[in-house]
């Protein structure tokens, strides 16, 4: 017995049986549909959780918060970030805009997130880079706060070894 399949284009094809790639997903019956909202919904207490207008809007309302939260993530982190690096480097008796600008120039390239992270969960290598950082702030003296800051006596760059020569 050959079976009539309409294809989701609109063509018929005969067969024998109906393949898994011709067969239409029936649409969920409306009991279904409403039983993945109230799964969704089913932590919230009262008529929200269980009744289907109240629910729906509930949802609605909670995918437009999470959106926001999504949005505004991004800067409570930089904000967190930028923070937890001020804190750091004034712990080294040194100012975030010198340390950033002269990392820069010692083509160091790590952002404030990576340079957080190291303050916090490596602090030898952080106070590396801060001495680092002084040193070279020391060397190129353009102002009257940099001539005032000591260089490390751990770190030794090229233009003290050129001073040398």
């Amino acid at each position: 017995m050959l079976i009539k399949v309409k294809t989701l284009t609109g063509k018929e094809i005969c067969c024998k049986y109906m393949p898994f790639y011709f067969r239409r997903p029936e649409k969920r019956s409306v009991y279904f549909r409403r039983q993945a909202i109230f799964r969704l919904t089913g932590n919230y207490y009262g008529r929200t959780r269980n009744v289907w207008r109240v629910a729906i809007h509930r949802w609605l309302k909670k995918m437009v918060y999470l959106q926001e939260f999504r949005r505004r993530r991004n800067t409570h982190m930089d904000d967190l970030y930028k923070q937890r690096l001020l804190a750091a480097v004034e712990e080294h008796d040194f100012k975030s805009e010198y340390f950033l600008s002269t990392l820069t120039k010692c083509d160091v390239e790590l952002d404030t997130r990576i340079l957080s992270l190291l303050a916090t969960y490596e602090p030898r290598t952080f106070k590396s880079l801060v001495d680092l950082t002084k040193t070279v702030f020391h060397e190129n003296a353009t102002t009257e706060i940099s001539r005032h800051t000591k260089p490390c006596d751990a770190v030794i760059t090229r233009g003290m070894l050129k001073e040398n020569i």
